[in-house]
């Protein structure tokens, strides 16, 4: 296992491109096929297919570069009132809980250039998938091109060429249902909060929208992160009403999405031990960060597969499965 971990973590240049290609090829071919069956040949539907991905992701990339460049540009106003806020909170602290702060007002300034110093290495990591987008856009048309040829390999491995045609039909369903299902609650996560927002009249309300709906693909830890800095951004920035109006906003969608959308869109497809969830979220983001994060459970739901079709490997599978209480 541990040889397992290393060579993910050093060959994570040449790993990671390759099954992100794999998973997005995986969603790619579902509408190729459908293309195909309406009588378009198979180069066409390809590229049909690769263009509506390019154009997606074109769109969700400036959108959130939009964004970005808004909060830039206001950027020393929102550091300004931070700091503000946080020596208000720390005067606070002293007088009403006797803490002895020392130098609170140059902690704080230190506290909001670390802040500022995440936000710009969350941004260098962002970049450093787009950098590896064009291999990855080849990756992908390569994939569907050779389809048939990967298929058949996969099923010359092994002397049960029917069960490895099962593992393969059901990894690529999990993918499908669990991405493609994550895709519209993302969705209708983000239309839930950017009403509520701009209800509240919480500063940045796409912005913050659109950041706390992307990182809900995270499983756990994902709402967490995108909730807690938008509240912390709308606190920071316009007090505490805002804030409070994104802790309800947000809490309500969760119970939204926790007990209707996922039991509806997604189902029991990916049903995972919950300290299994965590632990690969955390093992592959610590493995290859944010893109990590995001496709583990995909990575963690075919591994469940492939122990259930494995034989002696059972016992890994009964591990990972979430288990009916």
């Amino acid at each position: 296992m541990g040889g397992i971990l290393t060579i993910l973590y050093i060959g994570s240049g040449l790993l990671m491109p390759l099954l992100v290609a794999a998973i997005i090829a995986i969603l790619l071919d579902k509408p190729t096929e459908q293309l195909k069956q309406w009588g378009l040949p198979n180069w066409l539907a390809i590229s049909l297919s690769v263009l509506l991905m390019v154009i997606i992701f074109s769109l969700l990339t400036w959108l959130i570069s939009s964004q970005i460049n808004t909060m830039a540009n206001d950027w020393p106003t929102i550091k300004e009132k931070a700091t503000e806020k946080l020596n208000t909170l720390s005067e606070w602290a002293n007088q009403t809980l006797n803490w002895d702060y020392k130098d609170y007002f140059e902690n704080n300034k230190r506290l909001v250039q670390k802040a500022e110093s995440f936000g710009s290495a969350f941004l260098s990591s962002v970049m450093n998938l787009l950098s590896q987008s064009l291999i990855i856009f080849v990756y992908i048309i390569l994939l569907l091109m050779q389809r048939n040829m990967f298929i058949k390999f996969f099923k010359k491995l092994v002397s049960n060429a029917s069960a490895m045609g099962v593992v393969l039909s059901d990894s690529k369903k999990i993918i499908n249902n669990y991405l493609l299902g994550k895709g519209k609650i993302m969705v209708f996560l983000f239309g839930i909060y950017y009403l509520g927002f701009t209800l509240g009249s919480v500063p940045y309300a796409l912005f913050l929208a659109v950041f706390a709906a992307l990182f809900s693909i995270i499983p756990y830890v994902g709402n967490i992160i995108g909730g807690g800095i938008a509240v912390i951004l709308s606190y920071l920035y316009a007090g505490t009403t805002p804030a409070l109006i994104v802790i309800g906003v947000i809490s309500a969608a969760q119970l939204v999405e926790n007990y209707i959308l996922t039991p509806w869109i997604i189902g029991d497809e990916i049903e995972l031990n919950p300290f299994v969830t965590v632990f690969g979220v955390i093992l592959f983001s610590v493995l290859w960060g944010m893109v990590g994060a995001i496709i583990a459970l995909p990575l963690i739901g075919v591994l469940k597969v492939i122990f259930q079709h494995t034989k002696g490997m059972e016992p890994y599978a009964f591990l990972i499965k979430k288990k009916d209480s």
